[in-house]
């Protein structure tokens, strides 16, 4: 982690936390990650999918799906866990 300290002691953080929000989405997958977009999205963007798109550089159509599911309570699978053997 990079930090500065100054004359006064007090760390000043050069990462910024929008980095560290796309960090802990790109190190989540599937249902989780959309969920975890879907509440950044409504923190941060007022449940606005294009800005978060814009904001974050997630993908447009996997933030409304995560909004879609919270929304709903009802979680998407996709093609892969619908006809894999783990489910």
């Amino acid at each position: 982690m990079n930090t500065t300290f100054t004359s006064t002691d007090k760390p000043l953080l050069n990462v910024s936390p929008i980095d560290d929000l796309k960090q802990a989405a790109s190190k989540m997958l599937g249902a989780e990650r959309r969920s975890f977009e879907a509440a950044m999205a409504l923190k941060y963007c007022q449940g606005n999918a294009r800005q978060a798109e814009l904001l974050f550089g997630w993908s447009r159509h996997s933030v409304e799906l995560g909004l879609h599911e919270r929304r709903s309570g009802v979680i998407c699978l996709g093609v892969q866990a619908a006809f894999c053997g783990n489910k």
